[in-house]
């Protein structure tokens, strides 16, 4: 600050929810923002969570599930306001969150009241989603382990698509292992030739895809299902089928 001054801007993506001393970053903000600058955090919505049933969310790294209702109060707390929010379909549904000094110029936009007033008829402020998100979960984890043992009684053959955190959660907590999934394939060298941890199934090259042919692809990196699919359009024109396991599984 004493070098360069003060910062006009300060953006955080996909990093507010992973910290675990929020205290500590907002006196930083105190330090190092002009009067008349701007936070800018994105980060997963507590809303879409909830929605979608994305319990493959949660795991080691996210320490925090972030809705306005609370951030509002604790933005204040430290000087500071949100005045303007807006949703991106990023992870499975995002806010990117727009804050500045409560005396700045910024007005608030329509989009908060409108947001805030989605929560609060959610009843984020009270245990009701909460519970109701706990059975979601269970639901989905029955529906998905319906659907591949009938596949695996019919005699399909099932592979995953994308080692990625998330997908891990799934795998453990549904505990789906190497007699449900061949192989995992996954684009990043760094993960193939390892196992899942936990559940043990091999990750590959998706090159082994057209090689033996599977029936189904469980798309555990279910956020880029698009983008995956169109990827893999050739598995498809061999007469691959997707599964989509969250929010209910579903054969695309």
């Amino acid at each position: 600050v004493d070098s360069k001054g003060k910062a006009s801007m300060i953006i955080g993506t996909n990093v507010f929810a992973h910290i675990d001393n929020l205290d500590e970053i907002m006196k930083s903000f105190q330090i190092l923002l002009d009067d008349e600058g701007v936070i800018i955090i994105e980060s997963p919505y507590l809303v879409d969570f909830f929605e979608k049933t994305e319990y493959d969310t949660i795991y080691h790294e996210h320490v925090s599930y972030l809705s306005l209702i609370p951030l509002v109060k604790f933005f204040g707390m430290y000087g500071f306001k949100i005045f303007d929010v807006k949703r991106t379909k990023i992870h499975g549904g995002s806010i990117r969150i727009f804050a500045s000094g409560i005396n700045a110029k910024f007005k608030e936009k329509k989009n908060l009241s409108e947001l805030l007033l989605l929560e609060k008829n959610m009843g984020l402020d009270t245990i009701k989603p909460y519970l109701d998100f706990a059975l979601n979960v269970q639901k989905s984890r029955v529906k998905l382990l319906e659907l591949l043992y009938k596949l695996k009684l019919d005699g399909k053959k099932i592979i995953g698509y994308g080692a990625a955190a998330k997908g891990n959660t799934l795998l453990n907590y549904c505990n789906i292992g190497a007699d449900i999934l061949d192989y995992i394939a996954d684009k990043s060298p760094l993960k193939q030739g390892k196992y899942t941890p936990g559940t043990n199934i091999p990750v590959v090259h998706p090159d082994r895809i057209l090689e033996n042919h599977p029936d189904y692809m469980l798309i555990l990196a279910w956020n880029f299902a698009d983008e995956i699919m169109k990827e893999q359009h050739k598995f498809k024109e061999r007469g691959g089928k997707f599964i989509i396991p969250i929010p209910e599984a579903k054969i695309i």
